[in-house]
């Protein structure tokens, strides 16, 4: 898909620091695949202005030189290609240095975490050039890395050699469910929404749907058949990318799909004797999310590795063998209302903060949680999980419940939802309902105090 979408703030971001005179420094970090390159490379194309991209790759320190210095020539002096070579980088960064004296010039260091690791002097190289050469030039210097802890910590953190260099620095994010529905712009409600619990929103994800094809067409080829784009060996490399042992990651995040979800659980499941190395990598990647809850859990919060580990793993031979089209219609299209709960949860999440303010949300809140607590009622405990909690503050203000089904919400889903109120330590939440199909008559005539959000709605 060649079509830009979405990104409208961080494009204006980049071009309000543009738009100042001298040297102006930007970091973009996120997971692998968000869109960060594309981007900056629309950011340029919109100002048409002279550049240098450079992507760093897992190689030499003399070949990372010797790539860098060709991209500079063949971006900044075509002439001089093949005729001048920069023996270090010093010699480089002088040359950008004296051309970005003349005029606006865009150097982008794409994936530098490669570069950095392979030059262990440069974080405290480009500090030199920033405060003394580049300071006085009119340089428009972009770091890239997909790397988000490396760049939190090595590039952005207090003690980092480059620390408060930075003009702008943001994380880049998947797009949220209503801009993924701009990838797919002829699917209703609900085929935009299984669009979003399949990718998460990761634009590479998204741009492999093929919009003359209908979702279960996209499905099919995209994960259940021979040559699927979400094949095992793409599966492991966004899973164990830049990681050690990556059976040992597998093995975490099919425990968790299998619904081993705590701690001792999954430990148990893999076998392995010390898993905490594992798993704060795992989140660290976003891979995996820790649920603070009075006994915390784990999650798969990448919902594309979801799906594919609970439901096109189990079906491997099937669809090596060329019946992943029946596979699908026999075990998992079934299922996809199932697999879009907890994601329906994130979507209506989302809802609700980008609306607070405005009359779609009965209160003012600061923030939307999950609630799990185990309650004792007389001589029994009771699991209460609340889909969502809305918070002021550490004070509870509203409850909402979620249903992601073909039928609509109806009075036993009502009076489940209100009972469990009943334990929560709070009374007087304003209460917000989320429906895929819509709400019985029962639930309307009963909603007085209610407000009912339909999936259609939402979009």
């Amino acid at each position: 898909m060649d079509k830009f979408i979405g990104r409208k703030e961080e494009l204006s971001s980049l071009q309000e620091l543009y738009n100042k005179q001298g040297f102006q420094m930007v970091v973009l970090f996120g997971r692998r695949r968000v869109g960060k390159t594309t981007l900056i490379n629309k950011f340029i194309e919109k100002n048409k202005c002279k550049s240098v991209s450079f992507v760093s790759t897992e190689m030499t320190e003399k070949e990372l030189l010797e790539r860098m210095g060709n991209d500079v020539l063949d971006s900044l002096a075509p002439k001089l290609s093949g005729k001048l070579k920069f023996d270090t980088f010093d010699s480089i960064f002088d040359f950008i240095a004296e051309e970005s004296e003349k005029e606006r010039i865009v150097f982008v260091i794409d994936e530098y975490p490669y570069l950095a690791k392979s030059c262990p002097y440069m974080n405290s190289l480009l500090q030199k050039y920033i405060d003394n050469k580049w300071k006085k030039s009119n340089l428009y210097f972009v770091l890239l890395g997909s790397l988000v802890s490396f760049m939190r910590e090595e590039v952005l953190g207090a003690s980092a050699p480059l620390h408060g260099r930075a003009n702008l620095e943001f994380k880049i994010n998947p797009f949220n469910y209503k801009d993924t529905a701009l990838f797919v712009p002829d699917y209703n409600a609900e085929e935009k929404a299984i669009v979003y619990g399949l990718t998460g929103g990761v634009a590479k994800y998204l741009e492999q749907f093929d919009s003359k094809l209908s979702l279960d067409e996209n499905i099919v080829k995209l994960f259940f058949s021979r040559n699927s784009f979400f094949s095992e060996e793409q599966i492991k490399t966004v899973i164990t990318a830049e990681k050690s042992n990556p059976v040992a990651y597998n093995s975490i995040i099919d425990a968790i799909a299998k619904g081993k979800t705590k701690y001792n659980e999954i430990q148990t499941s893999t076998g392995m004797s010390d898993i905490s190395f594992c798993l704060k990598n795992l989140i660290s990647a976003e891979i995996v999310e820790r649920r603070e809850t009075p006994k915390p859990y784990y999650i798969i919060s990448d919902s594309m590795i979801s799906f594919y580990f609970k439901y096109v793993a189990p079906g491997a031979s099937l669809i090596n063998s060329g019946k992943g089209k029946l596979y699908y219609e026999q075990k998992v299209k079934g299922s996809l209302h199932h697999f879009m709960g907890t994601i329906f949860e994130r979507m209506a999440k989302d809802y609700i903060l980008s609306n607070v303010g405005t009359k779609k949300i009965p209160c003012f809140l600061t923030d939307v949680a999950e609630y799990q607590s185990s309650v004792k009622a007389g001589k029994n405990i009771v699991l209460v999980e609340i889909d969502l909690l809305g918070l002021d503050g550490k004070n509870y203000v509203l409850a909402g419940e979620c249903k992601f089904k073909s039928e609509k919400f109806d009075n036993g889903d009502l009076d489940n939802f209100l009972n469990k109120l009943n334990y929560l330590p709070v009374s007087n939440l304003k209460i917000m309902l989320f429906s895929l199909s819509g709400f019985t008559d029962y639930v309307i005539e009963n909603s007085k105090n209610l407000t009912l959000v339909t999936l259609e709605e939402m979009y």
